[in-house]
């Protein structure tokens, strides 16, 4: 079953990217295997359709196609700032958080957060391509989960 959504990001250097359902939910990985395209279409904010297979890494997009192509604009990296500066301070200052060290164990933090989180976890997912390009998929996707449940934790997040 197809589904539709659009690129949050394709790094052509690396091999992979993510896609955003339209629907909502957990980005989707996007390897260079799998797309049957030139991969210059795959530019963040292009609409595709794509096809879901559950693997035991996570959710990964196959038969890809691009549907309507990205809004000509500046770099990818230019967007990825522009939106961080767009939303800086929504999360709290650094001088409003608290620097206590919580030492409880991670087992003692309650029910964790899905894998989720919406437009919180696209910024951070592009944040970490952006600071730190030479991660792997699964360090991205533990990084921003642990992020996430942090989030959740100290009430910073919905």
């Amino acid at each position: 079953m197809a589904v539709s959504g659009k690129v949050v990001h394709f790094d052509t250097n690396r091999g992979f990217g993510f896609l955003a359902p339209a629907e909502g939910g957990d980005d989707v990985f996007l390897h260079v295997n799998d797309v049957g395209i030139d991969e210059n279409l795959l530019r963040p904010g292009a609409e595709v359709e794509f096809d879901v297979e559950d693997t035991d890494r996570g959710s990964k997009a196959l038969n890809v196609k691009v549907t309507k192509e990205a809004p000509e604009g500046e770099s990818p990296a230019a967007e990825r700032a522009q939106r961080r500066e767009d939303t800086r301070g929504r999360f709290g200052d650094r001088n409003e958080r608290h620097d206590r060290r919580d030492d409880r164990r991670r087992d003692d933090r309650g029910p964790r957060r899905g894998r989720g989180g919406g437009r919180l976890s696209n910024e951070i997912t592009e944040l970490l391509l952006e600071a730190a390009p030479d991660l792997t998929a699964r360090q991205i996707l533990a990084v921003r989960a642990g992020i996430l449940d942090l989030a959740a934790q100290r009430g910073w997040s919905e």
